[in-house]
């Protein structure tokens, strides 16, 4: 017995050393990767509080002039405020209108009339290729006079994110118990208030989800206010820095510190409800 116990000592000895190799080896993969995610946006960051000339020459030495009116020359000269607000009111507006429509439609496919054919219609949107609807969505758009308007805007951007905002809280609405909206219904209330005081309330984490998602692709989107927009004051801030580099001279302490004012937002706000966002994410899949 005392034979068998020699035997096996070694070799618990080399599975531990061999399971702290593996978590080694994993934490330094994990290590490098999060800092190539983190790179572009410190980099960006360092460089935005350089002079044109120190970015080209030191691109990865800090700086050792900080140059602190290139924020300022942004935003004003630039007009990169301009475009932040108008960035900013598309997409909040926008999300806003879309956390309403979106749960009334979940809400009637998954629990009031339960449409298979009406749901597979908005899952079929997901898988359309934006870029292959942008010319049909022009033509209408400019049949219904609304091109070069911010109402425009709006509307695509609405359309865009329905499809996948409707598959996401429909999954979620069904993991709902049905015993809360029955109890609300002997108590008298109606379908409206039933939605809107029970339902809507219990939606959270899923309209979180569909919220941050739609935001995050309407503050980054460059192709739609590209091909819609044509009056630079109604441009959004990814126009606004494409216009930041001329034909033949560039600032690029000027372009990275608008690059800066354009992805601050949204890191700031998928921080918030990062948490939010995986929860409504994992309920709709595991319960749907």
């Amino acid at each position: 017995m005392s034979d068998k116990m020699v035997m096996q000592a070694p070799s618990l000895a080399q599975q531990i050393i061999r399971r702290r190799i593996v978590k080694v080896i994993i934490y330094v993969f994990l290590i490098a990767y999060a800092g190539g995610c983190l790179f572009p946006f410190l980099w960006s960051i360092m460089s935005s509080f350089k002079s044109s000339d120190a970015v080209l020459v030191y691109p990865f030495r800090p700086p050792i002039e900080w140059k602190w009116t290139n924020y300022p020359n942004a935003w004003v000269k630039a007009k990169m405020g301009m475009y932040f607000f108008n960035t900013a009111m598309y997409a909040i507006i926008a999300t806003g209108i879309l956390l309403v429509i979106s749960p009334m439609a979940s809400y009637v496919i998954g629990r009031v009339k339960k449409s298979n054919l009406l749901y597979l219609y908005y899952t079929l949107g997901i898988m359309i290729p934006v870029h292959t609807i942008l010319l049909p969505s022009y033509i209408f758009a400019r049949q219904l006079h609304i091109v070069n308007t911010r109402l425009s805007i709006i509307l695509v951007y609405i359309a865009f994110n329905l499809s996948m905002s409707v598959f996401i809280l429909t999954g979620f609405m069904k993991s709902i118990p049905k015993e809360l909206e029955e109890a609300a219904i002997i108590d008298g209330c109606g379908r409206t208030r039933t939605f809107f005081s029970i339902i809507f309330p219990l939606s959270k984490p899923g309209l979180a989800t569909i919220g941050t998602l739609a935001f995050l692709s309407n503050w980054n989107d460059y192709l739609v206010p590209l091909i819609f927009l044509t009056n630079s004051k109604l441009k959004v801030i990814t126009l606004g820095i494409q216009e930041l580099k001329g034909l033949y001279i560039q600032d690029l302490g000027l372009i990275t510190a608008g690059i800066v004012l354009s992805f601050l937002p949204v890191v700031v706000i998928y921080i918030i409800f990062q948490e939010q966002v995986i929860k409504g994410l994992t309920a709709g899949a595991v319960k749907g």
